[in-house]
């Protein structure tokens, strides 16, 4: 069966739902009791509640969901197996290793998955257990085979050719065919050879006919369907940017420059079989280890880091334990990112830039379903909601905070996110030279809405209102659908701490309008001076019903051009 099959489960489509779907079987009673067609369907339930998974509501068994879910946590190390006396003779051999005995329990990497809390940890994470991942051969009966860093290789040999373009999901299906290390060059160049043969082909229609007929062969040998197969690639490449050791190029991924250090010991190093299964799987929960965890390794990245950023870094510094270094490595990584995220920052207004972001906005709200360089959007719209918002602001600029402290939620070496902002706090802070704006989005409807949101966009405003006493606070409120209860609580305006009244102003607008706001911006630039314009505007009517102020509001909108 193909590489692919591994870490590919398309039922765990992104690599981040791991590790909501970890925190799921930890905290709801699932740790260690997932061993019965009943804890499947619980946990499936479980799963769904938390948002990790869209139930069906046809009244089928959708147990078979949990069972995936399940099988992908163990492959990869974050949860053990259920395997007839494998944890006993692990713990024998390794009796540092802290894990209980009954099946589907977490390991040290799904503990180390649920608390990674920064970017750096999550990525750390992943990477250990793509590393450590190895199965059977099907090239090489008897033997044993390591999938990412094969991958790895053959994107080295790629650009030794000189191949500047990296892999994208289409190519990613030749290198998933393919289990035998000595095939790397090979399979670097049918990659090549697929590509002059697809360059020859004119228009989309005629390339997605060439790929079909190119690959098929490739994939009749594993007995599956071409869709099938075709399937794996995206989560494959997912999987593989959340390592952190790549970057997006474009619809392609390429090696991160920050990670050359790294990749090159991978690619000198690996692959490192365990032919013994106690010593496999001991790695495996335990933890791969990384080439960044040994101090020369660290020291090396650090120079790098040092002469692009032109710092220095002293011999006491140098002299530092690995975990002290690798904490400095991280710091420095984290100043390198700040100063690119400035970059990006400032690029956002471009007309190229304003488009892309409007594009995602119809995604999300379902207007626009073409468009294969959106497929990430689709598959996780709450993350690129909060995302394409903090960009769109990005964008209209004049930002006094840095664009870092102005999102709640993480991103990723490209800036692309990878979560939603935590609960406790704002999905956007935005400081303008005379206000600060508040910015919440949510693709919850109806009375679920007024429930999940009503009361922390009010509160969140209200924090933000006392850390910035000299200058005026607004909120504005983004969802799909407003619900009216919603919109109530946000004309009243009315919050109290304890006995303290505190009053907010709210704005409650829709996507489409937002949309609306974006295109506005697009034909005619403007300032956040006439985004706190458009804002007081909408405040004004609010003293009518909540069906009038609404429809004032969009009327504003509408209007926009004239404020």
């Amino acid at each position: 069966m193909s590489n692919f099959y591994v870490y590919g489960n398309t039922t765990v489509r992104t690599p981040l739902r791991f590790q909501k779907g970890l925190q799921v079987l930890k905290n709801e009673g699932f740790n260690g009791n997932l061993d019965s067609r009943q804890q499947e369907e619980a946990f499936k339930i479980a799963l769904n509640e938390a948002g990790v998974i869209q139930q069906q509501e046809d009244g089928k068994d959708t147990s078979s969901v949990a069972r995936k879910w399940r099988s992908a946590l163990d492959k990869t190390g974050f949860i053990t197996p259920k395997k007839k006396g494998l944890v006993d003779a692990v713990i024998r051999k390794y009796p540092n290793m802290k894990i209980g005995k009954n099946p589907y329990e977490l390991t040290d990497q799904g503990r180390r998955l649920i608390n990674a809390k920064t970017v750096s940890d999550i990525q750390d994470t992943l990477l250990r257990a793509l590393l450590a991942v190895q199965i059977p051969s099907d090239d090489c009966p008897g033997e044993i085979f390591k999938p990412f860093p094969f991958t790895i290789k053959v994107m080295d040999y790629l650009f030794k050719f000189g191949e500047s373009k990296g892999l994208n999901r289409t190519e990613l299906l030749i290198v998933g065919s393919v289990s035998n290390f000595n095939k790397v060059q090979e399979t670097a160049e049918q990659i090549i050879s697929f590509r002059r043969e697809r360059d020859k082909r004119k228009g989309k229609r005629e390339k997605t006919k060439f790929d079909r007929a190119y690959l098929e062969p490739y994939v009749n040998k594993f007995g599956v369907k071409y869709d099938t197969f075709a399937t794996y690639a995206d989560p494959n490449f997912k999987y593989m940017l959340a390592t952190g050791l790549f970057s997006r190029q474009e619809r392609r991924l390429k090696f991160n420059d920050n990670k050359i250090v790294t990749i090159k010991k991978i690619i000198e190093n690996e692959p490192n079989i365990y032919n013994d299964e106690v010593d496999y799987y001991y790695h495996l929960w335990k933890g791969y280890e990384l080439p960044d965890d040994n101090k020369e390794t660290i020291l090396e990245e650090i120079d790098r880091l040092a002469v692009k950023l032109n710092h220095k870094v002293s011999d006491d510094k140098r002299s530092l334990s690995p975990a002290d270094l690798k904490q400095l490595m991280h710091t420095m990584q984290a100043e390198d990112s700040n100063n690119q995220e400035e970059i990006f920052a400032r690029n956002q207004n471009t007309n190229e830039n304003i488009t892309e972001i409007i594009n995602y906005l119809r995604v999300i709200n379902g207007e626009l379903k073409n468009g294969e360089e959106y497929e990430n959007a689709r598959d996780d719209m709450p993350t690129y909601l909060e995302w394409s918002t903090w960009r769109a602001f990005l964008a209209i600029d004049g930002l006094k905070n840095r664009p870092d402290e102005a999102r709640g939620f993480n991103v990723d070496q490209d800036f692309y996110p990878v979560n939603t902002a935590p609960g406790g706090r704002p999905d956007v802070v935005l400081e303008f030279q005379n206000y600060v704006l508040v910015v919440e989005v949510t693709l919850t409807s109806s009375s679920r809405q007024e429930a999940a949101e009503a009361e922390p966009v009010r509160r969140h405003v209200v924090q933000i209102q006392e850390k910035y006493q000299d200058k005026p606070v607004y909120g504005l409120f983004i969802a799909k659908t407003l619900d009216n209860n919603t919109a109530e609580m946000f004309r009243t305006g009315l919050w109290y701490q304890r006995d303290q009244p505190y009053f907010v102003n709210i704005v409650p607008i829709t996507i489409s309008q937002f949309i609306t706001i974006m295109e506005e911006f697009l034909k005619n630039s403007f300032s956040n001076y006439q985004i706190e314009r458009l804002i007081e505007k909408c405040l004004i009517p609010r003293n009518a019903t909540v069906l009038l102020w609404k429809q004032e509001i969009d009327k504003t909108i509408k209007n926009y051009q004239l404020v």
